[in-house]
């Protein structure tokens, strides 16, 4: 399974870094933050080929851009329908996204399947067998699985997160901030590279994968890295465009 980041950055984008995103097998895509659609054409994406948008929560971050996802389907005249999976609230989030940019009907031409979840519910999209776990965030998030790839959206350290992730061959794990600043990360429901490192040994991980990084640190990932090398030896910094196989 090829998994390519389309965006490693969080709360906004960066000169380097889209928001949260990645593609799976070139079928699936996990969350859309700001910024992904255009790193998905960068690629060699194509939006007619999607099957299904999966999303761990309904921050600005992670989802604005299913919107341009969905024109840019609709430009190129897809009729097949999309499977948009996601936490309660997703179907009204993105319907009203589309209602108010004014979508014509006459330009888009495919339904929008909505599939809305509670964390630890099991589904299968396409051949895909998804599993899921809930997050410990500032609302409700979703942490997803599929095959040997396991990302977390936001969370603060989450013990559920470690059993889903178990024995996973690629584990993205945020990583907000730095170890100093854990008591208001955790209480914002995020995490510190140190504590993403900790949660890849209880899952036995073979890879972690450092990721959603704000502006501020979008260039200071040295850091980062360093403690979570202290805790966990294949500890990696996730960026734009990387691609790994799980």
């Amino acid at each position: 399974m090829r998994v390519i980041v389309l965006g490693s950055g969080g709360s906004a984008e960066s000169a380097n870094r889209s928001c949260s995103s990645y593609f799976v097998d070139r079928r699936l895509v996990i969350d859309a933050g700001p910024g992904s659609y255009k790193n998905f054409l960068k690629i060699g994406g194509d939006p007619l080929k999607v099957s299904s948008i999966l999303i761990t929560h309904l921050h600005g971050d992670h989802f604005f851009d299913v919107g341009a996802f969905i024109w840019g389907m609709s430009y190129l005249g897809r009729t097949e329908s999309l499977t948009l999976v996601g936490p309660k609230g997703v179907k009204e989030a993105v319907s009203s996204m589309l209602s108010n940019a004014h979508t014509p009907k006459t330009f888009m031409r495919f339904e929008v399947e909505y599939i809305e979840i509670k964390p630890g519910e099991k589904l299968t999209l396409n051949g895909f067998n998804v599993e899921t776990a809930p997050g410990k965030h500032s609302v409700e998030d979703i942490a997803y699985r599929i095959g040997g790839f396991c990302y977390t959206g936001d969370t603060s350290p989450s013990e559920e997160i470690a059993s889903l992730c178990k024995n996973a061959s690629a584990l993205f794990h945020e990583a907000t901030g730095l170890s100093k600043d854990e008591a208001y990360l955790n209480s914002v429901g995020h995490s510190s590279a140190r504590q993403a490192a900790e949660v890849a040994v209880k899952a036995k991980a073979k890879k972690l994968f450092l990721t959603h990084f704000p502006p501020a640190l979008s260039n200071k990932t040295n850091k980062l890295k360093a403690e979570a090398l202290k805790v966990f030896k294949e500890s990696y910094i996730a960026k734009d465009f990387l691609e790994v196989q799980a």
